[in-house]
C-alpha cells in the first residue's frame, strides 16, 4: 500500500518509477522496503503498474489529494455497473437486490477503504468494461452516431486497463474471455446482440484495439523498468503476492517468506502461468482455503448462492441463455480461482490459527464472492415469493405482495448488518480495530524517531510502512541469512544502523551478539523497549576486536 502510494504520488510529480540509491552498490541492492526492488542501485516498483500509472495520471490532472479517494470513487462506480450489467442477464429486481448487497459486502468495501490495493481497482474497471461491452451490443445508434462502436472500444479500453492492474487475473479472465466469445456464437439472440458477421469482426477488432491500446503504457515500462513487455518486477512466479506473506520474530524468514534468497529478476508473464499446472495444484489447500475464507468466513453468502444455483441448474430448461452462460462462467471461475489462490498457503496474520478478514484470500477470491451476489438475491427473492398469497378479485391493492416484501427486506437487512459488522467491527482485523493499531504503532514509531538519526537505515520487517520513505529500510529480522554481510558493509562505511522489532528474548540477544553478529564483527545495543507492546529499538555497532 505504502509503495504503490509513494509511486503513485512519484509519477504524478514526474519523477519517474525509479530512483537511486548509491547504498545499494555496497549493500548488495538490500536497501529496499517490501514491494519494491532494486538493481544495482536502481530502486523500482515491485508490482503490476496498473493503479500506479492509473492513479498517478489522475493526481497529476487533480492533485495527489485526490491518490486515497480514488478506489472508494472507483467502488462506487462499480456498483453502478453490477447493477447494470446483472439487469441485463437476470431482472430488475435481482439486479437491485445484488447491487445492495455488493455496496455492503465485506471484502469489496474492506478493501476499498485499504485504497492502494489492487484487487478492488481491477474488479471495478472490469465492471466498467463488462458495462459497456453489453451496452454496446445494445445501444446500435444515437444522433446518428454509431455509439456500439464507441462502446465497444471503451470496453476494450477498461479491459485493458483492469489487465494493467492485475495482470495475474488473466489466468481465469483470459478462459471467461474465450467461453463469452464462444457463446456469442452458439446461442441464438438475445445473447448475440452483435449485429451481422461482418459487424461482429468489425466489433471484435475494435476491441481488442481499445484493449492493446490501454496496455500501452504497461508493456512501455515494462520494457523500461525490467527488460521485456511481459516482464514483472516480482522476483519469481511464486512471489506474485510475495508481500502477503510475512516472517513471525525469531523464526528464519527463509523458511517462511521462501523468497528471500531468491535471485532478483524479473518475471515473464508467461513463466508465470506455468505455476497453474497440475505439480502445483494442492487440492487439500485449496478445500481447506475455499471452506475457511467463503463457506465459513461469508456463510451468508455462500449459502445463498450455493442454492440460487442449485434452483438455476433444477430450472435449466426454462432459464433464459444469458443466465445460463452467467452460471457457466461463475463456476469455471470460481474453480480457477480456488484452486489457483487457494492453493498457495498465505498467513498474514501472525497468528496461523487465525482466519481473518484481511488475509489475503479475501481479496484473491473477490470476483467469485461478486458473481456469487446474483445467485444469492435469487434465492432470497424465491424464499420471500413463499409468503405471498393469491390476491382477491375485488382488491385493488396487491396486499398479497406485503409479506414477500417484508420477507426479503428482513433478509437483506440482515445480510447487511452482518457485512457492516465484519468489515468495522470484525475480530482483530476490523476496520476500526486495524485503525486503532495503525494509530498505536505510528506513535510508537514516532516515540522512536528521537532516537534515530535522519541519515539512518533502520532493519525492519513489519513496520517498513511506518519508517519508509522517512527512513532508508532493509527487510530482515537479523536471524535469516541474507544480510549480515551488508549490515557490516554499512556499518564500516560509519552509516547509523539500527533494528526496529519485536523484542529479542534474553537467550536470542545473546545468541545473537556472540555467534550471528559476532561473525561480521557486529553488535546488538539496546536503545528503547516497549514492554507493553513488545517492540524494541536496537542499534548496531561494529565491535572493537576486529
Amino acid at each position: 500500500e505504502t509503495a504503490n502510494y509513494f509511486w503513485a504520488k512519484n509519477y504524478a510529480a514526474g519523477l519517474g518509477l525509479t530512483y537511486f540509491e548509491p547504498l545499494n552498490l555496497i549493500a548488495d541492492d538490500a536497501v529496499t522496503p517490501r514491494s519494491v526492488r532494486s538493481d544495482n542501485g536502481t530502486v523500482k516498483p515491485v508490482s503490476f503498474l496498473g493503479i500506479i500509472l492509473i492513479y498517478g495520471w489522475l493526481a497529476k490532472t487533480f492533485g495527489p489529494w485526490i491518490i486515497i479517494y480514488l478506489t472508494p470513487l472507483f467502488a462506487v462506480i462499480g456498483i453502478f455497473c453490477f447493477y447494470g450489467i446483472t439487469r441485463r442477464v437476470f431482472n430488475d429486481k435481482i439486479a437491485l437486490l445484488s447491487a445492495l448487497m455488493l455496496f455492503a459486502l465485506v471484502p469489496y468495501w474492506y478493501y476499498a477503504a485499504r485504497s492502494m490495493f489492487h484487487n478492488v481497482l481491477f474488479i471495478d474497471l472490469l465492471l466498467i468494461g463488462i458495462y459497456f461491452l453489453i451496452d454496446g451490443t445494445r445501444i446500435e445508434q444515437m444522433k446518428r452516431i454509431k455509439t456500439d462502436f464507441i462502446f465497444i472500444f471503451l470496453s476494450g479500453i477498461f479491459f485493458g486497463l483492469a489487465i494493467m492492474t492485475r495482470a495475474s487475473e488473466l489466468i481465469w479472465l483470459a478462459p471467461v474471455m474465450l467461453i463469452t466469445w464462444l457463446a456469442v456464437w452458439r446461442f441464438p439472440k438475445p445473447l448475440r446482440g452483435f449485429g451481422n458477421l461482418k459487424d461482429c469482426f468489425l466489433k471484435l477488432f475494435i476491441f481488442a484495439f481499445g484493449l492493446i491500446l490501454a496496455l500501452l503504457p504497461m508493456f512501455y515500462y515494462n520494457q523500461v523498468l525490467y527488460g521485456g513487455w511481459f516482464k514483472f518486477g516480482y522476483n519469481r512466479p511464486a512471489a506474485v503476492e510475495a508481500q502477503s506473506k510475512i516472517a513471525v520474530n525469531n523464526v528464519n524468514a527463509e523458511n517462511i517468506n521462501g523468497i528471500a534468497s531468491s535471485p532478483r529478476s524479473a518475471v515473464d508473464l508467461l513463466a508465470m502461468t506455468k505455476r497453474f499446472m497440475p505439480a502445483q495444484i494442492n487440492i487439500k489447500q485449496a478445500g481447506k482455503s475455499f471452506i475457511n475464507y467463503y463457506a465459513i468466513m461469508f456463510w451468508h453468502l455462500f449459502w445463498p448462492a450455493f442454492f440460487g444455483g442449485i434452483w438455476l441448474l433444477y430450472n435449466w430448461k426454462k432459464i433464459d441463455n444469458p443466465q445460463k452462460l452467467y452460471l457457466v462462467v461463475f463456476i469455471i471461475s470460481s474453480m480457477i480461482l480456488g484452486l489457483y489462490y487457494g492453493s498457495w498457503k498465505i498467513q498474514d496474520n501472525p497468528n496461523p490459527a487465525s482466519f481473518t478478514i484481511g488475509n489475503s484470500y479475501t481479496r484473491y477470491f473477490l470476483p467469485m464472492y461478486i458473481m456469487s451476489l446474483p445467485l444469492a438475491a435469487l434465492l432470497i427473492i424465491k424464499l420471500s415469493s413463499l409468503l405471498s398469497f393469491p390476491r382477491k378479485r375485488e382488491s385493488r391493492v396487491n396486499y398479497n405482495e406485503i409479506p414477500a416484501f417484508a420477507g426479503m427486506t428482513v433478509l437483506i437487512v440482515i445480510f447487511l448488518i452482518l457485512n457492516f459488522q465484519a468489515a468495522v467491527w470484525g475480530k482483530e482485523e476490523g476496520l476500526l480495530t486495524m485503525k486503532n493499531n495503525l494509530v498505536k504503532d505510528a506513535e510508537l514509531v514516532e516515540s522512536m524517531f528521537s532516537h534515530i538519526e535522519p541519515e539512518a537505515i533502520i532493519i525492519s520487517e513489519r513496520f517498513d510502512k511506518f519508517l519508509w520513505p522517512k527512513y532508508k529500510v532493509i527487510i530482515g529480522n537479523l536471524s535469516d541469512k541474507s544480510h549480515p554481510q551488508a549490515y557490516a558493509e554499512l556499518a564500516e562505511q560509519g552509516i547509523p544502523l539500527y533494528y526496529y522489532g519485536f523484542i529479542f528474548p534474553p537467550g536470542d540477544f545473546a545468541y545473537l551478539n556472540s555467534r550471528k553478529l559476532a561473525e561480521v564483527n557486529l553488535e546488538l545495543e539496546i536503545i528503547k523497549l516497549d514492554e507493553e507492546s513488545r517492540i524494541g529499538l536496537y542499534k548496531l555497532q561494529v565491535t572493537s576486536n576486529k
